[in-house]
Order: structure tokens, then C-alpha cells, then sequence
């Protein structure tokens, strides 16, 4: 389950927003877990890196994104942010908290569909493990979730992937303890 967070002002659009992720949630299939914030006060009173997308409000009364965003990251340096704001000028500052993108108001549906799904990406590409294994001619990165399954042949172990099958020396044990 992907834990997202949402800081908006603005009553009706954090209701938007989290419908909007509902409606992901049944359009992709992944899950969501929503928690919402009035303010990067909020946000910040105790946070704990949990969160692995916040979507945060440029304009805010009490804590403005751009500073709650410099604060989360002081903290938090994985976490996706993807601002919300009424003026495409934020969106170069948001790059230099690390914020992956951001998505202007009035949020259309397709706009933060797309900017979910790019979070999504990320976080999964990230989430991936490799294991290096000799080859002919040198190394290969296999990811851990594209193996179907390996067999040992002697002091060869045979690996079967989604990107085709490779023998390479070595045993068993070795390459189940990695």
C-alpha cells in the first residue's frame, strides 16, 4: 500500500484531491492509504518519514509549501513531493527541494492521474533489487523480481528470467544468501 499525503487550505479541493486517488485506486488497481493536512504546520508537527507521496499546496496561510517541503526534506529524503499551485512560477522553486513535479489549479482529473502514476513509477523503480552475476564477457544485473526461478547444475546455477535463461558459475547457496 502506497501511504499519500495531501496538505490543502482549501477544504474542497483536499476532497477533490483524495477522490481523485480513490479514483486511481480503481482505474490502476493500486492502493492508497490518504491522510490529509490543513497546513504544513500540520504536517510538520510530528512528522515521521512514513509518507512515500506528499502533494502539497504552494499557498498556504500559516507555513507556505515551500518551506514545509524544505523542512520535510531536512527529514525525509525519499519521500515524492509534488506541488499543487495556481502559478507555474513555484514550480522551478520545487525543483530545488527535490519535488518531482507539480500539477496547476484548477486539478484536472488526467493532469494528477498522471503525476500519481509517475510517483507510482518512481517508488517502484526504486523499491527494485539487483543481483550481479558473471556472464560470458562480464556482469549482468538481473532484477530480483523478473526471476522465475534458478537450479543448480553442478558448479553452474541456471538462472530463468523474463529476459531469457543464463548459466553461470557459482553455487546455489551462494547466489540464495544474495
Amino acid at each position: 500500500m502506497i501511504r499519500v499525503a495531501i496538505v490543502e487550505d482549501e477544504a474542497a479541493v483536499r476532497e477533490q484531491l483524495a477522490g481523485y486517488v480513490q479514483r486511481c485506486t480503481r482505474q490502476y488497481g493500486t492502493l492508497f492509504e490518504v491522510t490529509m493536512f490543513t497546513d504544513g504546520l500540520e504536517i510538520l508537527e510530528e512528522y515521521r518519514p512514513v509518507y512515500d507521496i506528499i502533494f502539497l499546496d504552494v499557498e498556504m496561510p500559516q507555513l507556505d509549501g515551500m518551506e514545509t517541503a524544505r523542512r520535510i526534506r531536512a527529514m525525509d529524503s525519499e519521500v515524492q513531493l509534488i506541488f499543487i499551485t495556481n502559478m507555474a512560477q513555484y514550480a522551478i522553486k520545487g525543483y530545488a527541494v527535490g519535488a518531482l513535479d507539480y500539477v496547476l489549479k484548477p486539478v484536472p482529473y488526467f493532469a494528477f492521474s498522471q503525476q500519481l502514476q509517475k510517483a507510482v513509477g518512481q517508488l517502484t523503480r526504486r523499491a527494485r533489487q539487483y543481483l550481479a552475476v558473471p556472464v560470458d564477457g562480464g556482469m549482468r544485473r538481473l532484477d530480483t523480481a523478473a526471476i522465475y526461478y534458478m537450479e543448480s547444475d553442478g558448479h553452474k546455477v541456471c538462472f530463468y528470467t523474463e529476459d531469457g535463461d543464463f548459466i553461470v558459475p557459482g553455487a546455489l547457496k551462494a547466489f540464495e544468501e544474495k
